[in-house]
């Protein structure tokens, strides 16, 4: 049964309700428009659910947008920070910057969740998730978060559901400078302008951490020094008008180090996208195309590791108006390479083929999609999902739907040696599959604000796990996670709310626990306030509950609360401060792993 006890978190959670009830009351029944330059959007448009661009409120599934507005109002120092706020989402990272980060969506496996860039698959090939940790706020136009399966138009991986993350379209000319505790020094900047028919634009940004040990006098590989982070990234992009269409182009790299104790990994991780897209009679056709490359090496006192991942992918999807609904066809594929030194070396081909319907008549709204994956590895899967949605008035819409998805083994869990035959992979593994339900409700008692709140099921089978004859992989585990979520979003002109609770019961049937990392509940809040003469406040309030962690440890839940500000220094200058971890709160984020206690973040902005 899903336990909605708040344990130590009664007092986060009455916090959370009491701010957004009294965003309801505050609100009253307004009915104007929220400012065009919100932080908040409350229906944006959106891509990633269905391929095609829809309404956040058309959409009979649960989607989030982060955008460039509220990233540059949150001064997060790093992608973890923006994504832990979310509603369903659980956030891992051993120790400071430049840890290993696991992301976790409504309870599924951290390779549970595609993860995209400018539309590029960016998982890795050894472990089948992808780096977070090496990708700078100062990079990131919007991101997109959709909930539940979405193998009927994405294919592998989406089991938890998919975020997409589109790189920076810098317009004029800006620059940031910044310096936090632990020697944290980062700097950025971008340039970009045009037109509609033709733009280009740059943004760089580096980042040196000097940091603290990673692990307590309980990890099992202490040590006392301190472990730092650098990163140096940049993305490039442009649009053209050409033939009688439009190219779009984008490109980042990203280049650095992560110590860790008693070791150190290099990366070099970059993706590359392309796509025309124009109108032809009735259809509206894009062909696109994407490369990644992915290099990571590691060494630690048991010696030297290099893995290496290079995807080739390419894609054609048309679209059309069929009456009230629209009508997508496309094809996708990807060919992967994948190199694990001394270790494995191999490649495979994936084809899909997808269909999907959606549409609208009067008070009901639908969608419908089928998805057939042929991969050179484990053969032909079919994947689809179905729902409908009904409006009731103008302020309230209910939906249902139901899913199917599945992800590949990746290259480790297949090709793997182990470690003296121990802990090996198995070529025979079959992909992991699920099924899952969820029904929603929503209500918009005013333009400036949404009340959404979502019952969900997910049943994982044929769970890849390494406890087969001298620990190999095997097909054996079974997942079930139900969850509910509640959130709310407030945009004024002058300020903004998002608040979010999460309950979920992660379950792991074969062994009969809770799936690790992933706490059974979760309450985040977040809010800013415009003043007069362009200065700004704001706050985050969240709490993370007891976790089950490696070796049946229960993790203590924990409670942050973090404060900005920032001060108009005439027309193009803004001085900015975070302060993180107010109440310094001392916290494992992971078994054995120190969490950072308060920090304060000073920086200087500039833009024209």
């Amino acid at each position: 049964m899903l336990k909605f006890e708040c344990f130590t978190g009664r007092r986060a959670l009455s916090v959370v309700s009491a701010l957004s009830l009294c965003l309801l009351m505050a609100s009253g029944s307004s009915g104007a428009a929220p400012d065009a330059g919100a932080v908040v959007e409350i229906d944006p448009l959106v891509v990633t659910a269905n391929r095609t661009e829809q309404r956040e409120a058309d959409v009979p599934a649960r989607v989030s947008v982060i955008t460039r507005e509220r990233i540059e109002a949150s001064q997060a120092p790093d992608l973890a920070e923006l994504l832990r706020l979310e509603a369903g989402i659980d956030v891992a990272r051993p120790g400071g910057p430049g840890g290993q980060t696991s992301v976790f969506l409504r309870g599924t496996n951290s390779n549970h969740v595609l993860v995209l860039i400018d539309g590029v698959r960016v998982s890795a090939s050894g472990t089948g998730a992808f780096t977070w940790e090496i990708l700078d706020p100062a990079l990131i136009e919007r991101i997109e978060i959709v909930r539940g399966p979405r193998a009927a138009r994405w294919g592998s991986d989406a089991i938890g559901g998919v975020i997409q993350i589109f790189t920076r379209r810098a317009e004029g000319a800006s620059a940031r400078v910044a310096y936090g505790s632990d020697r944290d020094r980062s700097a950025s900047v971008s340039v970009g302008g045009g037109s509609e028919d033709h733009a280009l634009d740059l943004t760089a940004a580096w980042r040196k951490v000097d940091g603290f040990s990673a692990q307590n006098e309980s990890g099992f590989a202490f040590d006392p020094d301190d472990d730092g982070f650098e990163n140096l990234s940049a993305a490039i992009g442009g649009r053209h008008a050409v033939g009688g269409g439009r190219l779009d182009w984008r490109g980042r790299f990203a280049r650095g180090e992560t110590e860790f104790d008693q070791g150190v990994s290099e990366f070099d991780n970059g993706s590359l996208r392309i796509d025309f897209s124009r109108r032809h009679g009735d259809w509206r056709l894009r062909l696109g195309g994407g490369l990644l490359s992915d290099e990571l090496e590691t060494e630690t006192g048991f010696g030297r590791s290099r893995v290496e991942t290079r995807r080739l992918q390419l894609d054609l999807q048309a679209e059309r108006t069929l009456g009230a609904a629209t009508w997508l066809i496309g094809a996708d594929a990807w060919q992967e390479d994948g190199e694990s030194a001394d270790q494995w070396n191999e490649d495979r081909f994936n084809l899909g083929l997808f269909t999907g319907l959606e549409g609208a008549r009067g008070a009901l709204d639908w969608e419908a999609a089928v998805r057939a994956d042929r991969d050179s590895e484990f053969g032909t899967e079919l994947t689809g999902n179905a729902a409908v949605g009904y409006r009731f008035g103008e302020r309230w819409r209910a939906f249902g739907s139901i899913g199917r998805a599945f992800r590949a083994p990746n290259f480790s869990q297949l090709y793997s040696p182990g470690f003296g035959g121990l802990f090996a992979g198995n070529p025979d593994l079959d992909p992991e599959r699920s099924w899952s339900v969820e029904a929603g409700l929503d209500w918009r008692p005013t333009e400036r604000q949404a009340l959404t709140l979502s019952v969900y099921r997910n049943r994982i089978d044929d769970l890849i796990d390494f406890s087969g004859v001298d620990f190999q992989a095997i097909n054996i585990n079974e997942a079930r996670i139900r969850g509910v979520e509640l959130t709310h979003r407030y945009s004024a002109e002058r300020w903004y709310s998002e608040a979010s609770a999460t309950w979920q019961d992660p379950q792991d049937l074969a062994a009969d626990r809770d799936l690790l990392r992933r706490a059974e509940a979760r309450y985040a809040w977040s809010g800013g306030w415009r003043l007069d003469g362009g200065h700004r406040l704001g706050a985050e309030l969240l709490h993370v509950g007891t976790r089950l962690d490696v070796g049946g440890l229960s993790l203590d839940s924990y409670t942050l609360v973090n404060l900005r500000g920032a001060i108009a220094l005439g027309r193009d200058w803004t001085a900015e401060v975070r302060v993180d971890n107010l109440a310094d709160e001392d916290y494992e984020p992971l078994a054995g792993f120190n969490a950072p206690d308060r920090r304060v973040f000073l920086a200087l902005a500039w833009r024209r």
